[in-house]
């Protein structure tokens, strides 16, 4: 079952942030802004994401939110600069 997440994060530091903005695409997050991604993950990619997030930044200079959001993505697409955005949700999804 797959739940969707929304995550955003503030990093003060290029390396780190290109690091942890990689890995969550290679978690199959989309980006909706530099530092704000979205996207289905199933519980083992959702611990997985909480472990890079504590191993990759510091708790002491960087910023990272991430919780279950669902996004209606029309209305995501009434919201400016936002028109054309896709997203394609994968099967087994889990509405919170």
């Amino acid at each position: 079952m797959y739940v969707n997440y929304l995550v955003c994060y503030g990093v003060s530091d290029s390396t780190r942030r290109k690091k942890f903005s990689d890995s969550l695409k290679e978690l199959g997050l989309v980006p909706l802004q530099k530092s704000v991604f979205y996207g289905g993950l199933n519980a083992p990619e959702a611990r997985s994401l909480e472990v890079l997030a504590r191993k990759v930044l510091l708790d002491e200079e960087d910023r990272c939110l991430w919780f279950p959001c669902h996004l209606d993505i029309n209305k995501v697409r009434a919201c400016l600069g936002y028109r054309d955005f896709q997203y394609v949700e994968a099967d087994g999804y889990l509405f919170l």
